[in-house]
């Protein structure tokens, strides 16, 4: 028997349980697989195909208790059928979870700072959503806003908060990206408008890599955020807020100047000998362990060069390939894979690149056709002019960054 217990049917890259089944007919260790459904096969109308495809060449049947004997006219429609049951499914979720928003309840997780509210509604059935201020966690989002608008760094304050023994909102060390996230996806603490007494929702989607099956976020256009008032929640004051935001657009900016670092060799393979914490790239040149700068909970001080590390790397693959043709072939068709893989994924972020462009220029163009007629606010219209400009400048970038690594 083969199962996937509670893994989703929608991908099958990553359900171990039917990759082992196609392994096992490929063997021919049987002549038949049965299956409640199809759709418990999977959702997925490639996948669907791709396995009654490499069934049907193995000689071994596929049959249903709710269908049958599985022929080319199943895979068709029941395919069809199966992912159009997804799409709904996620549409429903998403008008339930608007829904919530609409009424002041929180439509996802908890946030640092609040607790659950669990109440049952007079038809018995529990009411999701709410949340109430955590006082002694509230207590700690107040003293982030209020050392960052005084100008520590938030690897001062993740440092700060992890000497004090105050468990991260997951329950362990602080970092200074729990602190600091990300402004364009409004996460980490200094970006949550829910501080502030706002929810808002919508602000991302998740879309599953084709390729690998990974479920990967991509930020909507602000235009489809969904945003709801509730003074019930708010934590930090207006004041405190704006200096916080006003401190990060000039780090921001800063930052934005500076150039991305690229991703190196052994990007995420090094490991602090002190506490085995990851140790990442300063100035570009050097490995030193993160949790030291990022938690200050490492006294290792020690670094080492990156070309040195990776000279001394390659040498003893050197030496462990040489001579042994099988691990060498299995090196190089590996290498292969992954470069084919990166061809695919820089053509298709390209793609996307080039249609926000196209999209932030004709809103660019719009925006100035307000201020030439006349219409609308001009200072509020010149103030969302500069933002698109800024993000039209950041696109080319990306665009010309990803044009020149594709070359």
């Amino acid at each position: 028997m083969f199962s996937d217990y509670a893994i989703s049917a929608s991908n099958l890259r990553t359900r171990p349980g039917m990759l082992a089944l196609m392994e096992a007919a490929r063997a021919r260790d049987f002549d038949v697989v049965i299956a409640e459904a199809l759709d418990r096969i999977s959702r997925d109308q490639e996948d669907v195909a791709a396995i009654f495809k490499r069934l049907n060449h193995a000689d071994v049947k596929l049959i249903t208790l709710t269908e049958g004997e599985i022929n080319e006219l199943h895979v068709g429609l029941k395919g069809t059928m199966n992912a159009l049951f997804l799409k709904d499914l996620a549409e429903k979720t998403r008008r339930g979870q608007r829904g919530r928003v609409e009424v002041g309840r929180i439509p996802g997780g908890n946030s640092y700072g609040y607790r659950m509210i669990r109440r049952i509604a007079e038809d018995g059935n529990l009411i999701r959503g709410e949340r109430e201020i955590h006082p002694d966690e509230a207590a700690v989002v107040r003293q982030i806003f209020a050392d960052y608008a005084s100008g520590q760094p938030p690897r001062a304050i993740a440092a700060s908060l992890n000497r004090q023994g105050i468990p991260s909102p997951r329950g362990g060390l602080w970092n200074a990206s729990t602190i600091n996230g990300s402004r364009q996806r409004k996460n980490g603490i200094l970006n949550n408008e829910l501080y502030l007494g706002r929810i808002t929702y919508n602000r991302q989607r998740f879309v599953k890599d084709p390729d690998s099956g990974k479920r990967q976020s991509r930020v909507n256009p602000e235009h489809l955020w969904v945003t709801k008032e509730v003074p019930a929640l708010q934590i930090i004051d207006e004041a405190t807020w704006q200096a916080a935001q006003t401190l990060r657009g000039r780090y921001s900016s800063q930052a934005g100047n500076k150039r991305q670092t690229k991703k190196r060799l052994l990007s995420g393979l090094v490991r602090c000998a002190g506490c085995g914490g990851a140790m990442t790239i300063v100035n570009r040149e050097r490995y030193s362990c993160s949790a030291r700068r990022e938690r200050g909970t490492c006294n290792c001080r020690v670094s080492i060069s990156v070309a040195e590390l990776e000279e001394c790397i390659l040498t003893a693959l050197k030496d462990i390939l040489f001579g042994r043709e099988d691990l060498i072939a299995e090196f190089a068709a590996s290498f292969r894979a992954e470069v084919d893989r990166l061809r695919r994924s820089r053509k298709d972020n390209s793609v996307i690149l080039q249609k926000e462009l196209e999209k932030v220029t004709r809103s660019i163009e719009r925006a100035l056709a307000f201020i030439l007629e006349g219409d609308g606010d001009p200072g509020s219209i010149r103030h969302k002019l500069k933002e698109l400009e800024a993000r039209k400048r950041d696109l080319e970038r990306k665009r010309c960054a990803d044009h020149t690594m594709t070359a």
